[in-house]
């Protein structure tokens, strides 16, 4: 026993554990089946969403745009509000892990409403505008009262440096399973056709190679995949409810609400430069992958020609930026959080830099290429993103003396929410100005060219954009352990004695002087 013991002590020191396996690894798979409604949900409305407005409901592409804008508009007033919320909760279970049963309903309810227009289908375009808006708008917010939590209850849950790490790391698997598999639930109602003589797997195989170009005949398809979806996105929220465990705050006190506070909170979290920094990466990256998201389907079916490899390629694509995981994990342990983005953004820029030779006619490898190049860069800047969030918590409290973890986190749902939203908007109205009809037999060149501005010109940019900002942001494990050990000895004595250098390197993370800070004061 002893010997097994110490055999697995090893392993786990050489995979950079802080943690004791049987305590960490079973809290890292809980805390992380929320993620299947965080990521899968919007992963499946940025890819079907615009195209199900358009084509099967048959809205514009300006006025699918507004639908998308309106509700994440919405965000910017409930996101925040969600974070005070979270962090003002007293609850025996916590202050984050009570509101994963409490919006568990409403996200089922109102994802369901997102593909189901209740018999208003043949209204005018600008009421079922309005239902798609409203809809959206109330999944939206059920969402952030889910998810802002959720991600607030990290910094809590794991409080060393490399442990963070591997919760995302674990993230990383379960997003892939939450993602594939409501892809594949999707690619099955939507494109599943049985045929006589093929078996129920061989048809099942046969929708994945074919996926078929959408109409208003599919408003049942859609209105079942939300059905099931619906269900897949909520019921794994049950998991992580009863599988993790938050201190009580129940005794926390609650100082009566303020605005102005609320306001100056706010304020004081932008302040903090490795926020500012953290935002910056965050936003660009989140612009570009939400424009070709947007696109993506128009890009095959409009200028690939290959709308029958929708599915597929997607799903290469997605099983490609899981097979990064092992290769980013052994980065971020080994040289730094920043390092996977650093080797493998370039490998995006060449991917969409590539995408400018597939036309009709082109070799199915080449879109294929795409697909992997880009998913694979995608994959590196995605668990930096990941990876560095909940330190910025602590730089927070070393600034603040507060731990405002669900503000905090209310920045990293809202950038994702409101991103989404406006590209989708200047998805559309970039596409309606270049004359792009999505229903026409053929488009014109300039339409077209919309398409590939949208899908790799304004990407290309913002992913510029991310590499510069991932240079910039500095802080490293050493730092980290700095910060904390700071902190924890300004709580236990009141002050804090460190040298020179190290005030230095505090103020360069934080961006301000050291006698600014709770820290120095």
């Amino acid at each position: 026993m002893k010997n097994n013991k110490k055999s697995d002590n090893k392993i786990l020191r050489f995979l950079g554990f802080d943690a004791d396996f049987k305590s960490a690894i079973p809290s890292m798979i809980n805390y992380n089946w929320a993620v299947f409604l965080a990521n899968g949900s919007f992963y499946i409305i940025g890819l079907f969403l615009i195209p199900f407005l358009t084509k099967v409901e048959g809205l514009t592409t300006a006025q699918a745009g507004i639908v998308a804008l309106c509700a994440k508009l919405c965000d910017a007033v409930t996101d925040p509000i969600m974070g005070i919320i979270t962090d003002r909760t007293r609850s025996r279970l916590g202050r984050h892990r009570p509101w994963l049963i409490i919006g568990l309903i409403p996200v089922m309810l109102t994802y369901f409403g997102m593909w189901y227009s209740f018999g208003i289908s043949n209204s005018a375009n600008t009421v079922k505008m309005f239902y798609f808006t409203g809809m959206y708008m109330l999944f939206s917010t059920a969402y952030t009262m889910v998810i802002v939590p959720h991600t607030a209850m990290l910094p809590v849950l794991a409080p060393k440096y490399n442990l963070r790490t591997q919760y995302n790391s674990v993230k990383t698997i379960i997003d892939a399973i939450g993602t594939e598999g409501s892809f594949i639930i999707a690619t099955l109602i939507l494109s599943y056709t049985a045929k006589e003589g093929k078996s129920f797997i061989a048809n099942a195989f046969s929708a994945f190679g074919n996926t078929p170009q959408f109409n208003p005949d599919f408003k049942g398809r859609f209105m079942l995949m939300g059905l099931v979806l619906c269900l897949f996105f909520s019921l794994p929220l049950l998991a992580t409810f009863f599988g993790t465990k938050e201190p009580s705050s129940k005794e926390q006190k609650v100082p009566p609400f303020s605005l102005k506070e609320f306001a100056a909170e706010y304020k004081s979290i932008w302040s903090s430069r490795a926020f500012k920094q953290y935002f910056v990466l965050s936003l660009f990256n989140c612009l570009s992958l939400s424009f070709i998201s947007n696109t993506s389907y128009y890009f095959l079916d409009n200028v690939a020609g290959m709308v029958s490899l929708y599915a597929i390629t997607t799903f290469i694509a997605q099983a490609g930026e899981a097979a990064g995981f092992p290769l980013n994990y052994a980065i971020s342990i080994n040289l730094s959080k920043q390092a996977p983005a650093k080797i493998e953004l370039p490998f995006i820029v060449l991917a969409l830099g590539l995408s400018f030779f597939v036309h009709k006619g082109s070799p199915t490898f080449l879109l294929i290429l795409v697909y992997i190049f880009y998913n694979f860069g995608l994959a590196g800047v995605n668990t930096v993103t990941g990876n560095i969030f909940p330190d910025i918590t602590d730089v927070d409290e070393m600034i603040s003396g507060e731990r405002r973890e669900g503000k905090i986190a209310t920045f990293s749902t809202m950038i994702k929410k409101i991103i989404s939203g406006v590209s989708a908007a200047l998805t559309g109205f970039i596409l309606h100005f270049f004359g792009f009809d999505p229903n026409a037999a053929e488009n014109t060149s300039t339409a077209l060219f919309g398409v590939r501005f949208t899908y790799a010109i304004l990407p290309i940019i913002f992913i510029c954009f991310s590499i510069v900002a991932v240079y910039r942001y500095k802080m490293k494990k050493q730092d980290h352990a700095l910060i904390l050990r700071a902190i924890q000895e300004k709580k236990e004595t009141g002050t804090v004695t460190l040298t020179q250098e190290e005030k230095q390197t505090c103020e360069e993370i934080a961006g301000h002087g050291f006698e600014e800070m709770w820290i120095g004061t």
